[in-house]
């Protein structure tokens, strides 16, 4: 799966999406980062950045959440990129991690502005970001508008595990990695479940047989689901890398508040913006 090397790299970095559209979290910011957009999309609740007049900030709150309505943004935060664009500056959509919530609206971007497929366009965010991993609400929200630009999906949400729910273009994705970096001993058990890339599917009787595979680490998924459901927590650590939580430490100066949650930035931005 996407190593923690990987995921600790991205996370603390900015990623090209196209040359005027960037996505980030928390873990990048910095004031000299920061000076390298004329355009900040703010989509964390809570989270406020006071800047300097030069420099744009949206505050859209929204939480990381499968029922979380994007729709009565789409067209606000297309028409921010798109005049960022045609002005030749760079906007940066932050969410916490940049994993979720800022992926999915370059990706609907993609979709929308430049008419790429939801396959394409994810592939292609997935590629700038190899962390990226939209909730499966957001995916839905994705599928649905594609349904309403193209007539058609090239993305499905598919059931691999008893009661887990993925989409099909990540469940290839994680597959593939699993495959690849199991032994010759853990692939052959795995194929004899029959969980395939295509039409994978794990019932409650088969969860002993791939906890004796050493994919299943106990040590490394939280205890969060019932005892009733093992098979939760086995396909949770098929995720777990990807979704891990990245701690992020924002440096703090004597203008900088933390009051109930509420983080306010006071950033004073260098004069001269850097360039990439």
């Amino acid at each position: 799966m996407t190593s923690r090397r990987v995921i600790s790299r991205e996370s603390r970095q900015c990623s090209q999406v196209r040359p005027f559209l960037y996505v980030g979290g928390l873990a990048a910011l910095s004031p000299r980062v920061l000076s390298r957009f004329c355009t900040t999309i703010n989509l964390i609740p809570g989270f406020r950045i006071s800047a300097p007049n030069h420099m744009k900030v949206v505050h859209i709150p929204l939480t990381d959440d499968e029922s979380t309505e994007l729709s009565p943004y789409w067209t606000t935060v297309f028409k921010e990129i798109d005049d960022t664009r045609k002005s030749a500056g760079r906007l940066l959509l932050l969410c916490a991690m940049g994993i979720s919530r800022s992926a999915t609206f370059a990706i609907a971007y993609l979709m929308c502005i430049e008419k790429l497929s939801l396959h394409d366009a994810y592939k292609h965010v997935q590629q700038c970001r190899n962390i990226i991993c939209p909730n499966i609400g957001f995916f839905q929200q994705m599928i649905d508008l594609e349904q309403k630009l193209r007539g058609c999906v090239t993305v499905q949400i598919i059931e691999p595990i008893a009661g887990i729910k993925v989409a099909d273009v990540v469940w290839t994705e994680l597959y593939q990695e699993m495959m690849d970096t199991m032994s010759e001993a853990d692939r052959h058990s795995l194929r004899s479940l029959n969980i395939g890339k295509d039409s994978a599917r794990i019932e409650m009787g088969d969860t002993r047989s791939l906890r004796s595979l050493n994919i299943i680490d106990e040590a490394k998924v939280d205890d969060t689901s019932s005892s009733q459901f093992p098979h939760k927590r086995a396909i949770s650590t098929f995720f777990h890398l990807r979704q891990q939580t990245v701690h992020c430490e924002v440096p703090q100066t004597g203008s900088d508040v933390i009051y109930g949650g509420l983080l306010n930035i006071h950033i004073s931005l260098a004069a001269e913006a850097s360039t990439f």
